[in-house]
């Protein structure tokens, strides 16, 4: 029995029911009659639990359903009611059987065979025997209806609650579904709303809203008929065998439960059905995620970067320490300066160095003679080809102005062998056999030796030891050089060392760091929002969907069962996308710089947590908005 007690139910300012008292007979078949918008449906979502905005009570067996909870109106709705829609509501992607189970899922009394069992029986006698495993997409207009009652009937519900249920079908199958429905109501309650007078002539009562109310339709035209006898032409019954509810003893209320495995089939069945949609989101969230991490594992990049350029400007760790630049006394205590350098623990190979006299050059034929050579400081030198002398290899840098005067085409001195001729302390000549290495951009007649032939000259030549022309040492570590430099500045030491140039290098480096590291956020920013606005597009496709669960029952645990798998699996393939993409990064970066990423466990860990939290927390966030929804909301989506 369904008893309305001064019901009232305003949408904003309007007003559809005041005060309204009505009770509807049991076992019989009601047909609420009127045009569009006069209520009707807001009625139907009322006694069905979907809209709770209302005042007074709706008693269906001595149960007030405007004191349940969300919960408990889907425990109500499983038990007692079954509801048809205009427009059938079936599941896109499922087929007839699948879509019937769905109205069965949750009863945990009865096993997945019966359940199957059931759903067929039921199809099969509403005519639908061939169409079980077809399509729902492919089925006319009167089979979805015929389904959508078969998903009505198959949990034996009190009540059916048909919503236009012959609005978008032709006459002969409107009068099959009427003729259904009628057969339906000989044991239980089946309210029909229509506008249409002729399929209230299926009726037992015909009631309308008048004045806010409901009142009994009085017109004897329409109710003459509602004791006609209705023949099934479209459906073949089996002996004792029809569509009414089986059992005199009323069964006890099941709570709504939905079992893991059926959990994960609807989950698997749904991350199939929007497939393409979670595979481009998945990609989305996996470039940003990999653009991101992949910033952070570039400093092995960066590391090597250095490590090469250390390698190939190994003078760059030069300093000197000079007595005299241009001609002005600039240190004048050297060797107080000599015993601070040696003392330093980050400055190595501290040296003194001198003037050296008539020395020559021999390329060839050809001699260049030397007056006089003071110590290069090499941090003030730069290179037109080649690179710097290397220690072990007796290489030799010598100026463009030299070259000039060996060749007509100076580059080509580059890897020649030359001779440095001086006078030892014996006044023996010694000659050096070098290779040239580069070529230095200096304007003078200079050259640059490595540190072991420098110091060997100095060895063998008759040398002041008392006037040095300059301090010579190496920093230990590249990154210390500007430290060092800070220092002995700080000290009012006059220094020659590359700590103007390894500034640069390096702030132009971390600028460049930095701009991939902002791109690389902005990038994951740009996937998230992106991500989001493709999963949400999901969502509102599946309002009608998640409004049709509660419609049928699910509660919000039931249908996160669902959607929590669901996330799972979009991030396990988030997850599996960004692992490959991470590896086409590193191959990249392997034929861009020669170098590879900085991949290790945490930067996997790292990559496959930020996908983690992205799908499954974006994922949350949308798919419990949309399970909160009230049905009657979701439906009208």
């Amino acid at each position: 029995m369904i008893t309305l007690k001064n019901l009232s139910k305003n949408f904003d300012e309007s007003k559809i029911y005041s005060n309204t008292n009505y009770s509807f007979k049991g076992n019989s078949f009601t047909c609420f009659l009127g045009p569009s918008g006069s209520g009707k449906t807001t009625l139907l979502n009322l006694i069905a639990g979907f809209d709770r905005d209302y005042s007074g009570d709706i008693i269906i067996d001595e149960l007030n359903i405007n004191s349940l909870s969300m919960d408990e109106l889907c425990k109500y709705r499983f038990n007692n009611v079954g509801f048809i829609f205009q427009q059938y509501n079936l599941l896109k992607g499922y087929t007839s059987l699948e879509n019937v189970l769905m109205g069965i899922h949750l009863n945990d009394s009865i096993s997945e065979k019966e359940k199957e069992r059931r759903a067929v029986e039921l199809l099969t006698k509403l005519g639908l025997k061939g169409q079980i495993n077809q399509s729902i997409e492919t089925l006319s207009g009167g089979e979805k209806q015929r389904v959508a009652i078969a998903r009505a009937l198959v949990n034996n519900p009190k009540i059916i609650l048909a919503d236009e249920p012959t609005g978008a079908l032709d006459s002969e199958a409107t009068k099959s579904i009427m003729e259904i429905l009628k057969e339906i109501s000989k044991d239980r309650i089946v309210v029909v709303i229509t506008h249409d007078e002729e399929v209230a002539a299926y009726a037992d009562e015909v009631i309308e809203l008048d004045n806010f109310n409901i009142k009994v339709y009085s017109d004897v035209n329409i109710i003459e008929n509602k004791n006609l006898e209705y023949e099934d032409k479209n459906l073949e019954y089996e002996e004792g065998n029809d569509l009414r509810h089986k059992g005199s003893v009323e069964e006890e209320a099941l709570i709504p439960k939905l079992s893991n495995n059926t959990a994960m089939k609807l989950s698997l069945k749904n991350f199939k059905i929007h497939m393409v949609k979670f595979i481009v989101a998945a990609l989305i969230i996996a470039f940003g995620s990999v653009a991101f991490v992949g910033a952070l594992a570039s400093k092995n990049i960066t590391n090597n970067l250095i490590n090469e350029f250390k390698e190939n400007n190994i003078f760059y760790n030069k300093g000197q320490v000079p007595v005299y630049d241009n001609g002005k006394i600039v240190n004048e205590d050297i060797k107080s300066i000599f015993n601070k350098l040696n003392a330093m623990d980050r400055v190595e190979d501290v040296y003194y160095q001198y003037k050296l006299e008539n020395l020559k050059i021999i390329y060839n034929n050809k001699n260049l003679d030397m007056i006089i050579k003071v110590p290069t400081a090499t941090s003030k030198e730069t290179m037109a080809y080649g690179d710097m002398p290397r220690d072990g290899s007796f290489e030799i840098v010598i100026s463009s102005n030299i070259a000039n005067r060996m060749r007509s085409n100076i580059e080509d001195i580059i890897g020649e062998k030359i001779y440095l001729e001086y006078s030892n302390k014996n006044n023996e000549i010694e000659k050096v056999e070098l290779t040239v290495s580069g070529l230095s951009n200096s304007s003078y007649q200079d050259f640059i030796v490595s540190t072991d032939v420098e110091k060997d000259i100095y060895g063998k030549y008759n040398i002041d030891e008392n006037n040095p022309a300059a301090v010579s040492f190496d920093v230990k570590n590249f990154n210390d050089i500007l430290s060092v430099d800070k220092e002995l500045k700080a000290d009012n030491i006059s220094v020659f060392t590359k700590s103007l140039d390894i500034k640069a290098f390096q702030d132009s480096f971390t600028s460049l760091i930095k701009l991939y590291t902002v791109l690389s956020y902005l990038i994951l920013i740009i996937g998230i929002l992106i991500s989001v606005v493709m999963l949400y597009k999901i969502s509102i496709e599946r309002y009608k969907e998640v409004g049709l669960l509660g419609a049928l029952g699910y509660s919000m645990r039931n249908m996160k069962k669902i959607m929590v798998k669901e996330s799972l699996y979009f991030s396990a393939l988030s997850i599996v996308t960004s692992i490959l993409l991470f590896k086409v990064l590193d191959i990249v970066y392997v034929m861009q710089f020669g170098y590879k990423l900085d991949l290790n466990v945490v930067s996997y860990l790292i990559l496959m947590g930020l996908n983690l939290v992205l799908t499954v927390g974006i994922s949350y966030v949308i798919n419990m908005k949309l399970i909160k929804t009230e049905p009657a909301v979701a439906l009208r989506k």
